[in-house]
């Protein structure tokens, strides 16, 4: 190995990772390398008669991207997903290994769910697991507290129930519903989307559009017996080829939705849930077969579209961050020739930036 190309040793990549503000121990370092998050260190010549051990350049930056991420899960699978969308040198097949057991461990988790309603309500799991469903899908939509869902449009208790039954049937289930038109409306004022149909942004057409019944109708990509399907059958091509689509979608998608936000109101269009997507890892780990499932289907061109508008706007923020810098005296004389609804949204932007919520996840969690 050449001077250029010298990699850290231990001791050096645990004083990046505490200058980063992390605290890693070289038992730490055992574990992140048995579980293939960290790359195994390359012998490298002798110091006296003691070996000297030297990581792969880059490996402090996938340390610190790594630590930042457990702080949020310390599931193996989860983390290998999101060092894969970083750009991290992670094979497809490791991403695809990690993906099947995550969706392994989640049909497990679903079923011992059913299993415990079942003995709770006094139901046999095989012959009455609809009436158990609906039971649990009640339970879930009463929640109230931090574990409880979202509530961003005002929904009937009896609607939320029986939007979230059908939510579970269709994507957590794989099963087939003869739903309407009008438990489709339901679902999506349940789940937050439904401004998306009349409000605008720009003088754009609202976003979401045709009948609502096309969301029962996805269920045929992303339930979790669909993903596990596709996931057995996924091609390295097929990974590598997802692998940019999905960044976009968990990392970048987020921060327009936050970004409208800020500008426009925490739901406008029924974005909410989309500013939220990045600080749930598992969200990440899910839009790896849904978005290689939407692939096989021919939607390329629609989710490039999406990866292509989202693009610009981490250099937006990174803008904002200059901005920041600047003296308030600067800022006010740059504004102060802007119309005057101009010089609001970039007040508005500027706020939001100082609060940290254009952060990156970690980040944001730290600032909290």
């Amino acid at each position: 190995m050449s001077a250029d190309d010298a990699g850290m040793e231990a001791p050096e990549l645990i004083r990046a990772a505490a200058e980063a503000g992390f605290t890693v121990s070289d038992r730490t370092l055992e574990v992140l390398r048995s579980q293939g998050l960290v790359p195994r260190p390359v012998r490298d010549g002798n110091r006296g008669r003691r070996p000297v051990w030297r990581y792969p350049v880059g490996t402090e930056l996938q340390l610190v991207a790594l630590l930042g991420w457990r702080e949020r899960t310390k599931n193996p699978n989860v983390l290998c997903v999101l060092l894969w969308l970083n750009g991290f040198t992670i094979a497809p097949g490791a991403v695809r290994d990690a993906v099947s057991s995550w969706l392994a461990v989640t049909v497990h988790t679903l079923e011992r769910e059913v299993n415990a309603e079942a003995g709770r309500k006094g139901l046999d799991p095989n012959s009455q697991r609809g009436e158990i469903v609906k039971s649990l899908a009640s339970v879930v939509a009463a929640k109230r507290g931090p574990a409880a869902l979202p509530r961003p449009v005002r929904v009937t208790a009896a609607e939320r129930s029986r939007a979230m039954e059908q939510m579970l049937r269709l994507f957590a289930f794989g099963e087939t519903l003869e739903a309407t038109e009008e438990d489709a409306a339901v679902v999506e004022r349940v789940i937050g989307v439904s401004p998306g149909r009349r409000q605008r942004v720009n003088g754009a057409e609202p976003w979401l559009t045709g009948p609502a019944s096309d969301l029962f109708g996805a269920a045929q990509f992303v339930s979790v017996p669909k993903m596990t399907e596709t996931m057995a059958q996924a091609t390295d091509a097929e990974m590598e080829a997802a692998r940019q689509l999905v960044a976009a979608m968990f990392r970048f998608l987020p921060l327009v939705a936050r970004m409208m936000g800020a500008v426009l109101g925490d739901n406008y269009a029924g974005m909410a849930g989309l500013g939220q997507l990045d600080e749930q890892p598992d969200i990440a780990v899910m839009l790896v077969p849904m978005v290689v499932a939407m692939l096989r289907a021919g939607w390329q061109e629609n989710l490039e579209t999406i990866a292509a508008a989202v693009q610009p706007f981490p250099e937006l923020v990174a803008s904002l961050g200059r901005i920041l810098e600047m003296p308030r005296s600067e800022i006010d004389r740059n504004l102060s020739g802007q119309p005057a609804q101009v010089r609001r949204n970039a007040e508005l932007l500027i706020d939001a930036a100082l609060e940290g919520r254009f952060d990156e996840a970690p980040r944001r969690q730290d600032r909290s």
